[in-house]
Order: C-alpha cells, then sequence, then structure tokens
C-alpha cells in the first residue's frame, strides 16, 4: 500500500488534484477485485495545504484538506498540482514567492525518500526548491522560455509527456496528469493493474510526446513579442508576413538595414534561437493551422508555408511536431459530429 499526500495551494487546478485521485480510485477497485484476500488498497491519500485551511481553485471549486503541509508527514508520493497561470510569467514568479516556505519541505521529503510527482507548472516548484539542479525535466511547453532562463542548469526535455530523475516525476501540459497517475498505478500496482485502469478512464498510456501540441504563437505570446528588443520584434513581424517565401538571411537584413551578424546576433540574445530555427518554427505553427482548418492539399500547404519540395516539409513537419502532415490533421482537425440515430 503506498500513501499519497495531495498538495494543496493557491492557483492549483482543480482538474490536476481531482483527476488522479480518481485514477488512484479506480485503481483501488481494479485491484481489490484481483486481490480478493489482500484488504488493504492499493492507494490511500490525504490532501494537504499551507496552513490546513480549504483551497479556493481558479475554477471556483473549493478543495478542503486534511493537515498542514508538514516536513515530518508520512507519504511515499507527494502530488504536485499544476498551477493556473492566467496571467503567464507574470503569475508564476509571484506564486513561486508566496509558496517559499514549500521549497525546504521538498527538499526534506526528498532526501527521506519520498517520490515527488509534479504536473505541468508545478515542475517550477521542483526547480525552484533546487531539486532540479543538474538534472532533467518536463514541464508544460508553453513555459519553456521562462523555464530556461529561470533554471539554465536544469536540462528541459520539453517534447517529453512524462520525465523521471532521480525519484522526481515531472509531467507535460494541464491534461497529463493522467499519464502521471497512470505511471504510479503501473509503478506501484503493476502494469495489469495500469492497463485496466487505462480501459476504463480511456486514458491513452502510449501518448509519450508533446510536440504535437506545440505552437510557438501561443495566446500568451510568450515566444514571440513579450521582449524590448526592437530589431528582434520588427524582424519577428516581417517573418510572419513572409511566411509563404522560402526563408533568406540576407533579405531580412537587408529589410532591417543591418548586418547578417547582427540579425543572429540579436535573436541569439532575446529569443535563444537563429532567425532561420524562428522562421521556420513560424511556417511549422502556420501550416499546422492549415491543416486544423482547411482541406488543403499537402502540396498546397508546403506552397503556401514556403516550401517547394512537399517530400522536404513533410520531414521537417514530422521533426517538429512528431507526427506526419497527414497524421496530424488526423488527430487535430474538427471534431466529427456526435452519432446520432436515425
Amino acid at each position: 500500500m503506498a500513501h499519497i499526500e495531495v498538495w494543496l495551494y493557491p492557483q492549483c487546478m482543480a482538474s490536476a488534484v481531482t483527476g488522479p485521485l480518481d485514477v488512484f480510485a479506480v485503481a483501488n477497485a481494479i485491484w481489490s477485485l484481483k486481490n480478493v484476500d489482500d484488504v488493504d488498497p492499493l492507494f490511500t491519500w490525504s490532501t494537504h495545504s499551507i496552513d490546513g485551511k480549504p483551497v479556493m481553485t481558479p475554477a471556483r471549486v473549493s478543495l478542503g484538506a486534511d493537515a498542514c503541509i508538514r516536513a515530518d508527514s508520512k507519504a511515499d508520493i507527494i502530488l504536485l498540482p499544476g498551477l493556473y497561470m492566467e496571467n503567464g510569467v507574470t503569475g508564476l514568479t509571484s506564486s513561486m514567492h508566496a509558496m517559499r516556505e514549500l521549497f525546504p519541505i521538498l527538499r526534506t521529503r526528498h532526501a527521506q525518500g519520498c517520490v515527488l510527482a509534479a504536473n505541468c507548472s508545478a515542475t517550477f516548484l521542483l526547480a525552484e526548491a533546487g531539486l532540479l539542479d543538474g538534472g532533467h525535466a518536463t514541464t508544460t511547453w508553453w513555459l519553456e522560455r521562462a523555464f530556461k532562463t529561470r533554471y539554465p542548469e536544469v536540462s528541459l526535455r520539453l517534447s517529453e509527456v512524462l520525465d523521471e530523475y532521480e525519484n522526481i516525476l515531472t509531467s507535460g501540459a494541464a491534461t497529463s496528469f493522467l499519464n502521471l497517475a497512470y505511471h504510479l498505478v503501473e509503478r506501484f500496482g503493476g502494469q495489469d493493474i495500469a492497463s485496466g485502469v487505462a480501459k476504463t478512464l480511456l486514458i491513452d498510456a502510449n501518448r509519450t510526446s508533446q510536440m504535437p501540441y506545440m505552437q510557438m504563437l501561443s495566446l500568451t505570446q510568450q515566444d514571440t513579442h513579450q521582449h524590448e528588443n526592437i530589431l528582434v520584434q520588427r524582424a519577428q513581424k516581417w517573418l510572419s508576413l513572409h511566411h509563404h517565401l522560402p526563408f533568406r538571411l540576407p533579405a531580412l537584413a537587408r529589410h532591417l538595414a543591418v548586418s547578417e551578424r547582427t540579425v543572429i546576433r540579436h535573436f541569439h540574445q532575446t529569443l535563444d534561437t537563429t532567425p532561420a530555427s524562428y522562421a521556420q518554427q513560424v511556417k511549422m505553427d502556420i501550416a499546422k493551422r492549415l491543416l486544423e482548418t482547411t482541406t488543403l492539399t499537402l502540396e498546397q500547404v508546403a506552397e503556401r508555408t514556403g516550401y517547394s519540395d512537399p517530400s522536404s516539409f513533410r520531414r521537417l513537419f514530422k521533426k517538429h511536431s512528431g507526427l506526419s502532415p497527414a497524421s496530424y490533421r488526423e488527430q487535430f482537425r474538427p471534431a466529427r459530429r456526435l452519432a446520432t440515430s436515425t
């Protein structure tokens, strides 16, 4: 039997708490059916907040706490739910400051052998506590730049849905809590129990990559124009407007009236990437939208994003998204209408 301590804190997402607990409850039910002589459940759990009081989540769902978060409490697993980032990086920074008293507790519990399991942006809590220094982790894809800037000593494996480093589990964006919970069921209950849970709850246990979901031009714009480098802002606008043309660094430099080396230096300093890589990502994001929202052929999508060779475009698209253009369209096209009786 494994005991799970679920931490509740300001801005934690309700589903990142209740979702995994539903997974563990189903795991217990399947465990009891397969182990009729074992009276103990596979998992037990309790909820803990900083002051022992209920926590109101951003979804306006109040989550009750069984106890305060303490360094000396006993648990096999600590579950850290993802944080709701309404204000993007600004909100994340304030959340880290508000929860600074939790960092020494995390270090103590990890040293005691407790498994730390963080969903989505909760990976920042572990990094802020110094537990990922020299190691690796994953987190929600749209906070990539913020994570790399704040924690350069951590190797970010952003394409992974789930990552493990020295008894620390981290998972990707939002609903990857299902994959995180599934992994814990498999680890403590075995593959047979985990398989039963996945089938019962429709969990895609083979979802291993965030790449198909990544989009640079996100609603947060955190990777596009949230900086003060006017030269790079002008370049970004020009590249977006000229996505239908092959990328040419000399043409970009001429537009900006600076040298090619200057363009490269500014992109590296501001975005930690090259102009060519940035332009390529812009094209891939636009290609994704075309595949999602139109019936254009592969050749037409390639042409509209500045690629004359469909085969080269196909290889590049798969490198960026982890899926072929056809597979991506199948997965992300608008949902089919519900089946109805006739």
